[in-house]
């Protein structure tokens, strides 16, 4: 006969007496008697083949890199003036565009 499932706890000394309890709301239950049961101690659990992927791993220790450096700030204000210069020039010809061009007209005087 082979040994029960480890999740089976074994009966120890004394067997395990196995009834049938049969009842309702209306009637008092009936309790039949039917054995006595001895469980022997079970087997071990089997090693699964894949039982290392689930114990506790060694903790990852990270390391980062250590934050930028940023540029003095007169440096970024100059880079930043280079970058808007563009800009500024372009608005200042688009404004004097309309005032070329009414200039040119022969029914507009300057």
């Amino acid at each position: 006969m082979a040994k029960p499932p480890s999740s089976l706890p074994p009966s120890g000394n004394a067997p395990l007496h196995v009834s049938l309890l049969l009842g309702s709301f209306v009637h008092s239950p009936a309790t039949i008697d039917l054995f006595d049961l001895h469980v022997p101690q079970s087997a071990p659990a089997p090693v699964h083949p894949e039982e290392v992927f689930y114990h506790p791993r060694p903790e990852l220790a990270h390391t980062f890199r250590p934050d930028p450096k940023l540029p003095p700030r007169p440096i970024s204000a100059l880079f930043a003036a280079l970058v808007l210069t563009p800009w500024v020039v372009l608005f200042v010809l688009v404004r004097a565009v309309p005032f070329l061009a009414s200039c040119d007209s022969a029914s507009v005087r300057c």
